[in-house]
Parts: structure tokens; C-alpha cells; sequence
């Protein structure tokens, strides 16, 4: 996985980038991937840069104009289910416990990825989830030097990406917040950053992931962002 992610994220990442936005609602995960952790050339970066400035200001009225977009979006999405997206947003939280608490585990990334591949039938030798995510979160929370770092989830947004037929999909940004720190891991263990995306069918079982962890100067300026003003 490449190493940048824009500077500029917020903690509201998911609101940021799909409420009333019905391009980048449009979007794949290969191109969320691309926009977020990509070291993109310079006109893309000047690109992102001003649709970061676009949407910035008063944080709290954004998250109020934002959620209150999102619904409305919701309501105009040809038969979207309300009861179902609820659901599926325990699905997603599901899915994001089950990648991260490998940071705690004993197993190694071989064991990991197996187990992963074992219970998520749609995950293949191809998927960035195994081949990236996997090795790069067990060895920036400690895992492969034996249990690692415990995280607790302490918030987590998801919304829906697109609606196709009977086939839901959804983007969201997660923060983990360490509440034991693993033997071989610094005392100042900080909070981490996953972006996720999944897709469910008609009766909510997930039929794809993807995940992507924040880099180290994304996570601090997010921690930042979320700390209470004084």
C-alpha cells in the first residue's frame, strides 16, 4: 500500500465525500483507494486540495447539512429499503470488527489471511483486503511479533455508496481508539483510521470488501481534528 494519504481528511470522512454528492457517490472503491492513499501527480493533489477547501468550515454545521443531505439522498433512491440500510450497517460494523481484531491475535499473517479467506467466501488470492490490508494492520499494530495492540471501536460512519438493483453497496470511516497496548508496542500507542468499503445483497450477506488503513500523518491530523475545542 502506498504510503500517503491526504493530509486533510476529517474524522467525517464519510459524510465529507458522499453526502450530496452524487458524482462522487458514483465512485468504485478502486478510485476512493486511488483519491485517499494514492501519491497521486501534482494536478490530482491540486485537485483534492480544492475539494478539501471547498467543504471545509464550520465542522458542526457541516455534519448537520451533510446528515440531513444524506436522508434526502436516501429518500430519492429508486425502492432503497431504510430497514435494510440499518441493517447493513451492522453488517459493515461486523466486517470492520473482524479485520481489526487481529491486531490482538496470536496468529501470524499467513493464519490471518487463511482465516479471513475461510470465512469470507468472496475474498480471493487477489483481494487487496488479504494482500495489503492484512499484512500492513498486524504489523503497524504489533500483531506479527505476537499479540498486539487492543483496539476498541469508538466510532464509525458508514452510508450508502450505490444502489443497483438488489445489490447495496457502502463506504465508511472507522476510528479505533487502543485500550491495551501489546508487549512490544510503544506505551503511546495512538488511535487508528480504516476506511471501508462493502456491498451486501438482497438478504444482507456481504459479497465483497475492501479496507484501507490510514496512514500515520492522516491518523494524527485526525486525531487532531476530533479533539475538543477549547
Amino acid at each position: 500500500m502506498k504510503e500517503e494519504i491526504k493530509d486533510k481528511l476529517r474524522l467525517h470522512a464519510g459524510r465529507i465525500l458522499l453526502g450530496g454528492t452524487g458524482g462522487l457517490l458514483a465512485l468504485s472503491m478502486v478510485a476512493l483507494g486511488a483519491g485517499l492513499l494514492g501519491d497521486g501527480p501534482a494536478a490530482s493533489d491540486i485537485q483534492d486540495n480544492a475539494v478539501v477547501q471547498k467543504l471545509e468550515g464550520n465542522l458542526s454545521d457541516a455534519q448537520t447539512e451533510l446528515a440531513a443531505q444524506h436522508t434526502a439522498l436516501l429518500a430519492q433512491l429508486p425502492g432503497v429499503d431504510i430497514e435494510r440500510v440499518n441493517r447493513d450497517r451492522t453488517t459493515g460494523r461486523s466486517l470492520l470488527l473482524g479485520l481489526t481484531d487481529s491486531s490482538a491475535s496470536s496468529r501470524t499473517v499467513k493464519e490471518q489471511q487463511a482465516l479471513l479467506d475461510t470465512r469470507y467466501g468472496f475474498l480471493d488470492h487477489e483481494s487487496r483486503v488479504l494482500t495489503e490490508f492484512v499484512p500492513e494492520w498486524m504489523t503497524a499494530t504489533g500483531a506479527t511479533k505476537g499479540a498486539g495492540t487492543t483496539y476498541a471501536l469508538a466510532d464509525l460512519d458508514v452510508h450508502v455508496s450505490r444502489v443497483q438493483g438488489l445489490n447495496y453497496s457502502y463506504t465508511g470511516v472507522a476510528r479505533l481508539d487502543p485500550v491495551r497496548v501489546g508487549p512490544d508496542q510503544s506505551s503511546a500507542a495512538k488511535s487508528e483510521f480504516v476506511v471501508l468499503a462493502y456491498s451486501t445483497s438482497q438478504d444482507g450477506t456481504a459479497t465483497s470488501l475492501d479496507a484501507y488503513r490510514a496512514s500515520s500523518k492522516t491518523r494524527d491530523a485526525l486525531v487532531g481534528t476530533s479533539s475538543p475545542k477549547r
